[in-house]
């Protein structure tokens, strides 16, 4: 028996926050063997500012379900998006204004972050 999109949905979006999390934690494991603590925090700055955009749009975007709810599905993705992309830049900046974070850790972290969001699904997709 097949579940219904929306719980199909949530949990694809849990999975994916989930492998983005190891992996951010397996880059800043290997940027601290590598460059040690500033470097390691870097790369969890940077693969955070991928990672909280896009559990927060996964929230946003599985709230309704439905074929009544049809209009307010498309209304929250299409929210949960631009909050997600708003969100990423305004990180992005605060860490780079803020911090003095090793740039080059900081955007690996970043984009493995983004890597492992568009890898998940994919890999996911089947068993959900």
């Amino acid at each position: 028996m097949t579940q219904p999109l929306a719980l199909a949905g949530k949990k694809l979006a849990r999975k994916t926050v989930l492998s983005q999390l190891v992996v951010s934690l397996c880059t800043a494991l290997l940027a601290f063997l590598v460059s040690q603590t500033d470097a390691a925090l870097a790369a969890l700055l940077g693969s955070f500012s991928a990672l909280i955009p896009n559990a927060l749009f996964g929230w946003i975007a599985f709230r309704y379900a439905g074929a009544r709810a049809n209009q307010q599905v498309v209304k929250s993705f299409f929210v949960g998006e631009g909050v997600k992309l708003v969100l990423t830049a305004v990180l992005l900046s605060l860490v780079l204004l803020l911090t003095n974070s090793n740039a080059l850790w900081l955007l690996t972290g970043f984009i493995l972050a983004v890597v492992a969001q568009w890898i998940a699904p994919i890999l996911f997709l089947k068993s959900t």
